[in-house]
This record gives structure tokens, sequence and C-alpha cells, in this order.
């Protein structure tokens, strides 16, 4: 019990280690009163010609089955062995990168945390503390796609102020789609032992006048435990996430997660396939190397007349 205790106070004065207050400038969203009217007639005859999410469609299930994303042997990626037995290393941290998050009860709070990629595959995002356990989220080529257009869409609809900052956070949070992403997660960085498979929805939340474009991460099962032998665990399954991210943070990880960034990563860390012709070697000579002339005699450079000067000397 002592251990646990311990381990848990470790984790969380790590968590808190990463914690720093708000640097990061919000944004200003002064939409006008007579214009925010019309611009909230306008949603809402919007929102009734948009139909509700569904997972369980024909869509979805042939989409599932045209190949997995995240299958074991592309996750590996440019992994040693050495790694993949002590199960570290499973992504390289490119940059530093930030976001906002909000505590159950407090204030929103700048996370200090890293761009990561998976090398020799197309998979990135980002990683960071959330509460007190460290988070790697994580998106393949179509679901970068999805996160990608869907943070265009949310920095369109806040310059031509379309955002609706009286609608309920429960339906905006999800209003640009939904992708399946992938999550490593475990007590500290270094050492994420556990993965899951999680929904990823993206939207938007007004924090009083400000808006945030918002990643939601849904609660998920963890995949690298038996749930019949450790049912009850705090390990079990993966808590729910919200992060929060201003115009200039969601411009950068849409930078970073574009096909162009990770297509110049993807080929710098893919070793080239090498496909040179073996040697034919026969008792024949071959006709690629051009024959050697043959040096000149030593007597034939000789002058005719050099004896001649010899005995006059």
């Amino acid at each position: 019990m002592k251990k646990t205790l311990m381990a848990l106070t470790a984790a969380l004065l790590c968590a808190l280690a990463f914690c720093e207050k708000a640097e990061v400038p919000v944004d200003i969203y002064d939409d006008g009163s007579a214009a925010a009217q019309e611009q909230k007639e306008d949603i809402k005859k919007d929102e009734k010609k948009v139909s509700k999410i569904k997972w369980n469609t024909k869509a979805n299930r042939e989409a599932a089955m045209a190949g997995d994303p995240y299958n074991k042997k592309k996750m590996i990626g440019n992994r040693s062995f050495g790694d993949r037995l002590l199960n570290i290393n499973k992504f390289t941290k490119m940059e530093a990168f930030s976001a906002y998050l909000k505590p159950t009860l407090g204030k929103l709070f700048v996370r200090k945390g890293s761009l990561i990629y998976r090398e020799g595959t197309d998979v990135a995002g980002f990683e960071m503390y959330y509460d007190s356990s460290a988070y790697a989220l994580q998106f393949a080529k179509a679901a970068r796609g999805v996160a990608v257009n869907a943070i265009n869409r949310y920095l369109d609809d806040f310059d031509q102020k379309r955002l609706d900052r009286d609608a309920p956070a429960k339906k905006t949070r999800e209003v640009y789609g939904f992708c399946e992403g992938y999550e490593d997660f475990g007590i500290i960085s270094g050492m994420m032992m556990y993965y899951s498979r999680p929904k990823v929805f993206f939207g938007y939340i007004f924090d009083k006048h400000t808006p945030y474009f918002t990643v939601n991460v849904r609660k998920a099962q963890n995949l690298a435990v038996n749930e019949k032998t450790e049912e009850g665990s705090l390990k079990a399954n993966v808590i729910e996430q919200t992060y929060y991210f201003t115009r200039a943070q969601a411009r950068r990880l849409a930078a970073f997660l574009s096909d162009a960034n990770i297509d110049a990563l993807q080929a710098s860390t893919t070793e080239p396939e090498f496909q040179d012709a073996a040697d034919d070697y026969s008792d024949e000579p071959t006709a690629s190397e051009p024959p050697q002339e043959e040096a000149p005699a030593k007597d034939a450079e000789a002058p005719k007349d050099e004896p001649a000067k010899q005995e006059q000397e």
C-alpha cells in the first residue's frame, strides 16, 4: 500500500511539473450584437439539416474492413528489438507544444507537451500529461486528414463569425466530425506501457467569451491488459480527455499533421530498398573493363645518341 501511495505521489508531482501559468494569448471573438442574432438564426436552421453522427453505419463498417490503419506491424515503425522488449521509445518528440486543459473545478491553464511522430510510419500527434498520467494521442493518414479539415473549418467559422456562443458544449464539441485515434498512455512519459484506440471528436467550446478549438477523446478500453484479471484497476480504461486550442495552437497542430510534413518525415526515417544487381562471375573475361595498355620499355625511352655523349665525356 505504501509503495502504491508513493508511486501515485511521484506521478502527481511529475505531472504538476508540466503545469504553468497561461502564457498563450487567448482569442478575441467580437461578433457584434446585430450580426450575432442573424448568425444564430442561420446556425439554428443549418443544425436542423445536419443529421446526428452515427458510428454503426454501412459506410463506417466498410471503411473499417478496408484496412487497419493502426495494425501492430505498422505501429512498430523503426523501433529496435530492445525498445519493443522494454516497451519504450514508441515515438519521437519532434518539438515543444502546448494546449489548454480545464480541471473539474478551476480555470483553464496551459499544459506543456510535445508534437510527436512515429518513425517510419504515417502516424503523428501530440503528447502531454492529463491529470496524473501521460497521454500520447496519435492519428494515421486518414484521421490526420479529418483533424486538419476540422481545424480549417473552425478557423473559417471563427473568421466568418459563425461560432455560436449560446449553443451547449456537448453539441459544439462534435460539430467538425470524428475519427478513430491511437493513444499510448502510462504513469510517466518515458514508459507508456498501455494503449487504446479511442473515438476522437473535433469541435469548439466557449469559455466565457473566448472560443477554443477542442479535441475530445472518449473513454476507451485499454488494449494492453486483460480486463478479466485487472477488472476495477485504474489502468483498466482510458479516461475522457478534452484539449483546448487557441487559433495559433490549432494552426501549428494542423501544419504538423499535414500530409506534406508527415510525408517528408516518413521519407527521411524509412530505410530505402536497395535493388542493386548481383555480380555475374564466369570463366569468360568480362568486357566491362577496358584492357590496360602496356608500359613502354625503358630502352625505348632512352635517346639514340646517348652512347655518343658518354664516349665524349
